[in-house]
C-alpha cells in the first residue's frame, strides 16, 4: 500500500476517483457508457496537445501560443479544402504549419535565448493574427466528408481519432521513460547547468521540443477541425493554453521544470474533462462552473503538492 501511496500519479488517481464517486451519486447518468466516451472524445485534442506541453514545463518553460497554432493550422486546413484540395493532403500540409510554428518558436527560444514567455506570448498574437487576417473572419465551414473521417471516423471499430491520441500518448511515454532524448529533457529542466557541464546540448533538446510540440498541435488541429466540423479563427483554441497548462500541474508536474509525466499530465487531462462533465451534467448553473473547476484543480495541485514534499521529507530521512 506504501508502495502504491508513493507512485507519482497517486494523488490525481485518488482524487479522480473520489471526484468520479461524487458525481456518480449526484447523477445516475454520469457512468454511463455514452457518457464516459463523450468526456474522452470531447478532450482528444487536449490529450495530445498536453502531451507537448508537458515535455515544455519539463524542460521549466512554457508555451502560450499552443493555441493560436491550432486556430491558425486549423484555418489554414479549411481554406485549403474549401479550394478543393484532397483531405488527405489538406491535413498533412496542416500539421506542417503546426511544425512550422514549432520551428519559430524553437528558433527564437533555443537558437536565440529569447524567454520562452515573452517569444510565446508574441506569437500567441502574431499566429491568431494571421489565422483571422487569412479567413477574413469568417467561419470555415462546409468541410467534405473525406475530411470529417479524421475527427468522427473509425478503423477497426475503434474511433480514429481516439486511436490517434492513444498511439502518440504511448509511443511519448516510452520515449520520456527509456529513450535518450527524454532523460536529457529531465536533466534540463532539473538542473540545466549541470547538464550543460554533462555534455548534453541544451539548445538542440529545447529546439527539438517545440517542434515536436508544434507537430503534436498540428494533429490535434486537424482532429479539431474534422470533429467540428467548422473553424472561427478569433476564438479556435482560445483558453486551450492554460487548460493544458493545469493538466500539466494537476497531473504532478513543477512549474519549474524536471518533475511530471505524460501519464500524469494525461489523467490531469482526463480528471479536468470529469469535472467539467460532472457539473454540467449534475445541472449546476453555468454560472459556477468554471468557479467550482477552477477551485477543484486548486484542491488537486495542493494534494500533489502534498504528496511531493512528503516524497522529499522521506528522501532526506534516508539519506540521514
Amino acid at each position: 500500500m506504501k508502495r502504491l501511496l508513493n507512485v507519482h500519479e497517486a494523488p490525481i488517481i485518488l482524487f479522480t476517483i473520489l471526484v468520479t464517486l461524487l458525481f456518480s451519486i449526484i447523477s445516475p447518468d454520469f457512468l454511463q457508457f455514452e457518457n464516459i466516451r463523450l468526456i474522452l472524445d470531447q478532450n482528444i485534442s487536449m490529450f495530445i496537445v498536453a502531451i507537448g506541453m508537458t515535455m515544455v514545463i519539463l524542460l521549466g518553460g512554457m508555451d502560450l501560443s499552443v493555441g493560436s497554432v491550432l486556430a491558425v493550422t486549423a484555418t489554414s486546413v479549411g481554406l485549403f479544402l474549401s479550394h478543393g484540395i484532397h483531405p488527405w493532403i489538406a491535413a498533412a500540409m496542416g500539421i506542417c504549419i503546426g511544425v512550422l510554428c514549432g520551428l519559430v518558436n524553437g528558433y527564437f527560444i533555443a537558437v536565440r535565448k529569447i524567454p520562452d514567455i515573452i517569444v510565446t506570448l508574441a506569437t500567441m498574437y502574431i499566429f491568431r493574427g494571421i489565422a483571422v487576417g487569412i479567413s477574413g473572419g469568417t467561419w470555415m465551414t462546409n468541410f467534405p466528408g473525406g475530411f470529417r473521417f479524421f475527427g468522427q471516423g473509425y478503423l477497426l471499430g475503434i474511433s480514429f481519432p481516439l486511436l490517434i491520441a492513444v498511439i502518440l500518448i504511448a509511443v511519448f511515454i516510452y520515449l520520456m521513460k527509456f529513450a535518450r532524448e527524454g532523460r536529457r529533457i529531465y536533466s534540463i529542466g532539473g538542473n540545466g547547468p549541470a547538464a550543460k557541464l554533462a555534455g548534453i546540448s541544451v539548445a538542440r533538446t529545447k529546439f527539438k521540443v517545440y517542434v515536436l510540440t508544434g507537430l503534436l498541435v498540428g494533429i490535434a488541429s486537424v482532429i479539431f477541425a474534422a470533429k467540428v466540423g467548422s473553424v472561427q479563427a478569433s476564438t479556435a483554441g482560445s483558453g486551450l493554453a492554460f487548460e493544458v497548462m493545469a493538466a500539466v500541474l494537476i497531473g504532478g508536474g513543477s512549474i519549474f521544470g524536471g518533475v511530471g509525466t505524460i501519464a500524469g499530465t494525461m489523467l490531469g487531462v482526463l480528471f479536468m474533462g470529469i469535472v467539467k462533465n460532472g457539473l454540467i451534467i449534475s445541472k449546476v448553473s453555468p454560472f459556477w462552473v468554471d468557479a467550482a473547476t477552477g477551485f477543484l484543480i486548486i484542491l488537486a495541485i495542493v494534494i500533489n503538492t502534498l504528496q511531493r514534499i512528503r516524497q522529499n521529507k522521506g528522501k532526506e530521512g534516508d539519506l540521514v
